[in-house]
C-alpha cells in the first residue's frame, strides 16, 4: 500500500503527514501537481491520494474525477475550505474517503489512516 499527497505546501502539512505515516505505517510520496499525482496513480496504483487545495493545474474534485478514471480502486481524501454540507453536495458519488480541514493536523492524519485501514 502506498500514499500520495498532492500539494505545493508539504512543509505546512508535516504534522498531518507524520500522523498519517505513524498510524498507517506507510511512506508518503509528495506530488507537486495534479499531473504528477496522476502519473503516479497510473504507475504505482497507490491505495490513497490526498489532494490539497491550490494545486497549480487541478481543482481538487476535478483531480478526484481523473483519478477515478485512471484507477477506480485508488481512494481519495480532499483538503477543502468547503463546509461539510457543501462538500457532501459537491463530492457526492466520487467516493471521497473524507474531507480534511485546510490546515490538517496530526490527528487528522491519524483519523484518515484509521478510515483507510477500515476499508
Amino acid at each position: 500500500m502506498s500514499i500520495v499527497l498532492a500539494t505545493t505546501r508539504p512543509e505546512a502539512l508535516t504534522g498531518f503527514m507524520d500522523g498519517l505515516t505513524k498510524e498507517s505505517g506507510q511512506d508518503i510520496d509528495v506530488a507537486p501537481s495534479g499531473a504528477v499525482a496522476l502519473e503516479w496513480v497510473a504507475a504505482k496504483k497507490p491505495a490513497l491520494v490526498v489532494i490539497d487545495e491550490g494545486l497549480p493545474d487541478h481543482k481538487p474534485l476535478d483531480l478526484v474525477r481523473e483519478i477515478m478514471m485512471v484507477s477506480a480502486m485508488t481512494l481519495t481524501a480532499v483538503v477543502t475550505a468547503m463546509s461539510e454540507e457543501e462538500f457532501h453536495e459537491e463530492a457526492e458519488g466520487y467516493g471521497v474517503l473524507m474531507p480534511l480541514p485546510v490546515d490538517p493536523a496530526a490527528q487528522d492524519g491519524v483519523e484518515l489512516a484509521k478510515r483507510l485501514s477500515g476499508i
